[in-house]
């Protein structure tokens, strides 16, 4: 959890690259897919914009992934490394970023990165606040001293704000400029791109969105894909069906934890079985109504059955959780494995006065997985006196009620994710009281929030460290949330033409663009 890097760089072969597409006939205006050379990506839900800013919604992301870039990424051991800028170093008042750009990025149109284009994108995203705009809260402005080096400055310290630029892919501020219109750009990159990453846009093949590798990529990879297909196949049934018929390569969201298994004892297709940092978590209101009460809140928790939920509904996939953070983040302090206890429960609702209490939770019902663990909470619940009436919301529905107190869900199932391998990116956005629209269940906690300032100004890696495991210490003992467990996520794939996936730090739950063929072409 590093929050400075310094890379040497070293010029990189030029990639060569056929075009992945090839025109059926001159009098026929869809290609024909090369399909030995390409991937087809399976994936619910509509893809709304390809404009980068809204990569905060996973269908946009994995697209926007293999057309832009950002200025720094995460390593496998959850240190900030360069992407983009060769070097990049956080002051030590925490108040600006150093950042030191490589010299060999092309853009698709075949223009230069400069430090112009950071500021573009930066200022874009600081005047629209929208999406991933969120990430880089207290932006101040960008200082461009040269074509490749400049200053990001803060309004306030950040220690966090280095590792939130791995969320934000910068534009060609040239081509966006151009096509500005009325609204800077969003209606023009909703169907266009505007990047310089390993693939560029392709042409559409049916109703799917295509990207196409790009031929002046400065990084080879063998084994890259010529082409990505990203197909909408909303059930997971049909996703099932369509692996089976080799129609679709991999399926990412959608596909349920016991067709992925059954898949993969069938053996044509496999389970990825990735680990990303993803919990489910219960959210509980902190601020009104029963679950205001902590010790409501632990009852609760003291009520599920987790070891039944995890090996029938997760099958095994996964760990019990022990604190706020997914198993395997960074600065996790020694806390207990969340336990059932149905006389310590009941005990808990009778000191706090609470008798045929009657809750209220949302829960996705497109999830298969939530269904199930919705049910098995009402039906644990109902063992200590508690009816539990449970309410489908969709994510979008549920984030706007995130934005006051009062409409904040009395309890949320979620899988949540966390953005980036840093700790800060999880307790600062979710516990601090200042935190509205991301803390979900409005906890406030005065002496959270001071431990949380704190770490926002200490650049000291250990000693931030050591605040955030006092802040997840405070967090258990307050039971402000309900883990169940860190969770694996299926990714079923056809083995005969992609190598295993392997999940990302910073796109959920893999980055498209590290997809590699079995054949190298």
């Amino acid at each position: 959890m590093k929050t400075n890097f310094q890379n040497a760089y070293s010029p990189l072969a030029r990639l060569v690259a056929c075009a992945c597409l090839v025109l059926a006939t001159a009098a026929s205006a869809q290609p024909r897919l090369d399909r030995a050379n390409s991937v087809i990506f399976a994936n619910g839900g509509v893809v709304a914009t390809l404009d980068p800013m809204r990569s905060d919604y996973a269908q946009t992301n994995f697209i926007a992934s293999t057309l832009y870039e950002t200025l720094v990424t995460y390593d496998a051991n959850a240190n900030v490394v360069g992407r983009l800028a060769e070097s990049a170093r956080l002051a030590p008042d925490a108040m600006s970023i150093a950042v030191k750009l490589r010299p060999d990025v092309l853009f698709h149109d075949g223009g230069r990165l400069s430090a112009r284009d950071v500021a573009y994108t930066l200022d874009r995203l600081k005047r629209l606040g929208l999406g991933v705009a969120s990430q880089i809260d207290g932006y101040d402005k960008t200082v461009v001293h040269d074509d490749l080096s400049l200053t990001i400055r803060l309004a306030k310290p950040s220690t966090i704000f280095l590792g939130a630029l791995s969320k934000i892919y910068i534009v060609n501020a040239r081509l966006v400029t151009a096509n500005a219109g009325t609204d800077e750009g969003q209606t023009w990159l909703q169907s266009h791109a505007a990047g310089s990453g390993p693939y560029e846009l392709g042409a559409p093949f049916g109703a799917s969105t295509v990207v196409t590798l790009f031929a002046k990529y400065r990084e080879p990879a063998a084994g890259r894909p010529g082409a990505i297909v990203f197909r909408r196949i909303d059930e997971g049934a049909t996703q099932r069906d369509e692996l089976r018929a080799g129609n679709v390569d991999l399926a990412v969201l959608g596909m349920g934890y016991r067709d992925a298994d059954l898949m993969d004892k069938e053996g044509r297709v496999k389970d990825a079985r990735l680990k990303p940092a993803l919990q489910t978590n219960i959210f509980f209101n902190t601020r009104t109504g029963p679950t205001a009460d902590a010790r409501v809140r632990k009852a609760i928790r003291l009520a599920y059955d987790y070891e039944g939920g995890l090996s029938r509904i997760r099958l095994g996939n996964g760990t019990l959780a022990n604190g706020p953070l997914p198993v395997g983040m960074p600065c996790r302090p020694d806390l207990p494995q969340v336990r059932r206890d149905l006389t310590e429960a009941k005990r808990l609702l009778k000191e706090a006065g609470q008798e045929n209490m009657q809750l209220t939770m949302r829960f996705q019902p497109t999830v298969e997985v939530q269904r199930l663990e919705a049910t098995l909470l009402q039906s644990n619940l109902a063992e200590i006196g508690v009816t539990l009436k449970l309410e489908p919301i969709s994510f979008a529905a549920y984030l706007a009620s995130t934005a006051k107190v009062e409409t904040i869900p009395q309890m949320m199932l979620l899988d949540d994710f966390a953005q980036y391998p840093d700790p800060g990116a999880v307790l600062l956005r979710g516990y601090k009281s200042t935190a509205v629209g991301t803390n979900r269940g409005a906890y406030a906690n005065p002496a959270v929030d001071k431990l949380l300032d704190q770490a926002l100004t200490t650049t000291n890696d250990a000693q931030r460290c050591e605040l955030y495991k006092r802040v997840q210490t405070m967090l258990e003992q307050d039971s402000a949330l309900m883990p169940l467990y860190s969770v694996g996520r299926p990714v079923p794939y056809r083995p005969q033409q992609i190598v295993l996936p392997q999940a990302s730090p910073v796109v959920f739950p893999l980055a498209p663009a590290d997809l590699r063929l079995v054949r190298k072409p």
